[in-house]
C-alpha cells in the first residue's frame, strides 16, 4: 500500500514537472510568435533624376494659413476637424469658388493630430468630409488590441501591443491608400510637417527630405501610413516604427552631417542646438544603426517645436518659396486639444489605478514643455518675419511690396473652456483612437465655434478684406470671456 501511495507520488510531481515545462515551452513558442513586427520601414537613398513639378503661383493669392494640431487621439482629430471646417467655409480673399482652407501653407500635426493634418495634406478641402467618415466615423480600436489581456500583456512586454499589421495597416486601407511622402511634394498641397520621437537622440524626428537624408534614405517611397503611425505610438500599446541608418553606406557629402553640423554651432538656442547634433549624430554615432521612432508627443505635443526647427532653417522655412513671395496676411493657428488640470484623481485618497496613472504622468511631463514651445513660437514669429522680409527683398530688385508683411498667431484650446458642463463632458473623453458620433458632433463644433469667436481671427479677417464672420450668438465659453496674451497676440 505505501508502494502504491510513493508510485502514485513520484507520478503526480513528475506529472507536475512535464506540465510545468510544458507550460514553459508554449509560452516561450507563443512569445516567439507574438513577438512585434518591428522590420525596417524604409529603403536606401536611390539616386534618380525625375521631372520636376513647377508652382503654379497664380492659383494662389496673397493670404496664408499655417496650422498645428496637438496629439490627443480622435478627441484631437474631431476638435482640428471643426477647425478646419470653419476655414472651408469662409471664402477667402483670392475671390472665384477658393475658400481659407484652400489658404493653408502648412500644416503640422502630432500624434492624433497627425492623421488629420496628413489627410488633409493629401486630400485638401474636398476630403473633409471623408475624413469624417472614413476615420472620426469608424470604430478604428476594434481592428486593434487594446484589451488587457494576458496575451496582449505580452505583446505590450516584447515591445508593443500592436505591430506594423495593426495602426499603420489600417491607416494605409482606409484613409491613404498607398500615398508616400513623394505624393506630398505635389505643387497643390500644403506643406505637411509631421514627426515621431526618435528615442536613441530623445528629438523629434521630422519626416521631411533632410531628416531622410540625414540617414541615407530614400524620402519619395517611404508610406505615408507609416510615418502617421510612428507619429501616434504610444509605447507598449504600440511597437516602435523602425526606420534602418545607411548613413553608413552613403557617398562623402550625400549625408546630412556638414549642414547639421554648421547648423549646430550657428543655433540660438539649446533645444535647436541638440535638433542639429541629433541629425549629426545620424552620420557620426557608431551604434546607431536602427532608429526607435514612438509618438512624437513625447517631444513636441501641440506641434510647435517642429514649426521652430523649420524656422532654423534659411528663408522661408517652412513656407514654400512661391507661397512666401506672394504673401501679405500669414495666420497661425495652433489647435490643442490636451484637456485641463483636474479630473476625478484629487477627489479622495484613494491611489490611481494604473493606466490613470500613466496618463496622468505623461500629461504633467509635456504639459509645460508645451507652453514653452507655444511662447517660443509666438516670440520668434516677429523675428521670422523679419528674415522672410529680407529673403523676399534681395529677390526683388525694386523692393516694391517686399516688406507688405502682417503675420499674426491664434490658439485654439480646449484646456481654456471653462463653462462647466462643457468642461466636464471634455475630461470625459480620454486619449482614444474611436469616438462615439455624438461626440465628434461635440468637439468638431468647439473647434468651429472657437475659431469663429476668437478675436484675432476676426481681425485677421478684417485685414485681409473680408470682414466678420457670423457674429456670435451664445456665450464665450472660455475663462470670463477674456483674451490672455496666452491665447493670442497682435498682429505683426
Amino acid at each position: 500500500m505505501r508502494s502504491d501511495v510513493r508510485d502514485l507520488r513520484r507520478l503526480w510531481i513528475t506529472a507536475g514537472r512535464v506540465l510545468r515545462r510544458g507550460v514553459l515551452v508554449g509560452a516561450m513558442i507563443l512569445s516567439g510568435c507574438m513577438a512585434p513586427d518591428t522590420r525596417p520601414t524604409n529603403k536606401p537613398l536611390v539616386f534618380t533624376t525625375g521631372s520636376i513639378q513647377l508652382r503654379d503661383t497664380q492659383n494662389f493669392g496673397d493670404v496664408g494659413i499655417i496650422i498645428a494640431f496637438s496629439g490627443g487621439g480622435a478627441r484631437s482629430a474631431a476638435f482640428g476637424y471643426g477647425v478646419l471646417s470653419a476655414l472651408a467655409d469662409q471664402p477667402s480673399p483670392g475671390g472665384l469658388s477658393r475658400m481659407l482652407a484652400d489658404d493653408v501653407a502648412v500644416v503640422a500635426g502630432v500624434s492624433g493630430g497627425a492623421v488629420l493634418a496628413s489627410h488633409f495634406a493629401l486630400r485638401g478641402r474636398t476630403g473633409l468630409d471623408d475624413f469624417r467618415r472614413n476615420f472620426l466615423g469608424q470604430d478604428v480600436e476594434a481592428s486593434l488590441h487594446t484589451a488587457f489581456t494576458p496575451q496582449n500583456l505580452l505583446r505590450g512586454y516584447q515591445g508593443g501591443m500592436n505591430d506594423l499589421s495593426g495602426f499603420p495597416s489600417w491607416l494605409d486601407r482606409k484613409l491613404f491608400r498607398g500615398a508616400t511622402l513623394g505624393d506630398m511634394s505635389r505643387p497643390d498641397r500644403p506643406r505637411l510637417v509631421i514627426h515621431a520621437t526618435d528615442l536613441y537622440n530623445r528629438n523629434p524626428f521630422i519626416f521631411d527630405r533632410p531628416s531622410f537624408a540625414a540617414i541615407c534614405s530614400n524620402y519619395n517611397d517611404y508610406p505615408l501610413a507609416y510615418a502617421v503611425a510612428a507619429s501616434a505610438a504610444v509605447p507598449v500599446v504600440f511597437a516602435p516604427v523602425t526606420l534602418q541608418n545607411f548613413s553608413k553606406s552613403c557617398l562623402p557629402g550625400d549625408g546630412g552631417s556638414p549642414r547639421a553640423q554648421s547648423s549646430a554651432r550657428s543655433a540660438t538656442s539649446l533645444v535647436e542646438r541638440e535638433y542639429w547634433n541629433a541629425l549629426g549624430r545620424y552620420e557620426t554615432a557608431p551604434d546607431l544603426n536602427y532608429l526607435k521612432l514612438y509618438d512624437g508627443g513625447l517631444v513636441d505635443g501641440i506641434g510647435t517645436q517642429s514649426l521652430l526647427h523649420l524656422m532654423g532653417r534659411p528663408a522661408p522655412e517652412p513656407l514654400p518659396a512661391a507661397r512666401a513671395r506672394r504673401l501679405r496676411h500669414l495666420l497661425v493657428i495652433v489647435v490643442d486639444a490636451s484637456t485641463r488640470v483636474g479630473g476625478d484623481l484629487s477627489i479622495n485618497a484613494k491611489s490611481p489605478n494604473a493606466p490613470d496613472a500613466i496618463v496622468a504622468a505623461i500629461d504633467a511631463m509635456i504639459n509645460i514643455p508645451n507652453f514653452q514651445s507655444f511662447d517660443a513660437l509666438q516670440n520668434r514669429l516677429p523675428v521670422w518675419r523679419d528674415q522672410v522680409i529680407r529673403w523676399r527683398c534681395a529677390a526683388q530688385r525694386s523692393g516694391k511690396g517686399c516688406r507688405d508683411l502682417d503675420v499674426g498667431i491664434v490658439r485654439l484650446a480646449l484646456a481654456d473652456i471653462a463653462d462647466p458642463p462643457t468642461a466636464k463632458r471634455i475630461m470625459r473623453l480620454h486619449n482614444r483612437l474611436t469616438l462615439k458620433p455624438d461626440d465628434v458632433d461635440f468637439l468638431s463644433g468647439l473647434g468651429r465655434r472657437l475659431l469663429i469667436e476668437h478675436p484675432a481671427y476676426r481681425q485677421f479677417l478684417q485685414r485681409t478684406g473680408k470682414g466678420m464672420p457670423l457674429a456670435r450668438s451664445t456665450p464665450d465659453l472660455r475663462r470670463g470671456g477674456l483674451v490672455t496674451a496666452r491665447r493670442i497676440t497682435s498682429m505683426f
